[in-house]
């Protein structure tokens, strides 16, 4: 089981994750590629929380296939195209993180690689 840490000792997390999280000895460990909007169908929805959807739905498959949950995520990292979309993507995460408290990163980027992307994650999954 995957430790989180919040220390007492420093400002509290502003939203849903963790300062840090530990990995015990042993564990397997999943990187994935920044998964952006893209459907299954090729096509790529408008609009941040809709690929936002998209993103935690491509991530949770790459987890099961590895036989791993939401709750293994140890590390996320997102990437947004413009600072206004922080709040619904966010709200949109949030569904899919649940009560889970990942380390995370949320940086707001002038361009993904085309244009019709708001909005791209990586994570790191651990399983002991």
């Amino acid at each position: 089981m995957n430790t989180r840490h919040v220390p007492g000792n420093i400002a509290p997390p502003i939203a849903a994750y963790s300062h840090g999280v530990e990995i015990p000895p042993g564990a397997r460990i999943l990187h994935t590629a920044g998964e952006i909007g893209i459907a299954p169908d090729g096509t790529t929805p408008d609009g941040v929380e809709a690929q936002t959807e998209v993103v935690w739905n491509n991530l949770t498959a790459i987890l099961e296939s590895a036989n791993m949950g939401i709750d293994d995520v140890v590390k996320v990292v997102t990437y947004i195209t413009r600072e206004e979309d922080f709040l619904p993507m966010a709200t949109t995460r949030a569904k899919f993180l649940g009560d889970s408290r990942p380390a995370s990163t949320a940086v707001v980027v002038k361009a993904l690689a085309k244009p019709e992307w708001l909005v791209e994650v990586e994570l790191i999954a651990a399983k002991a």
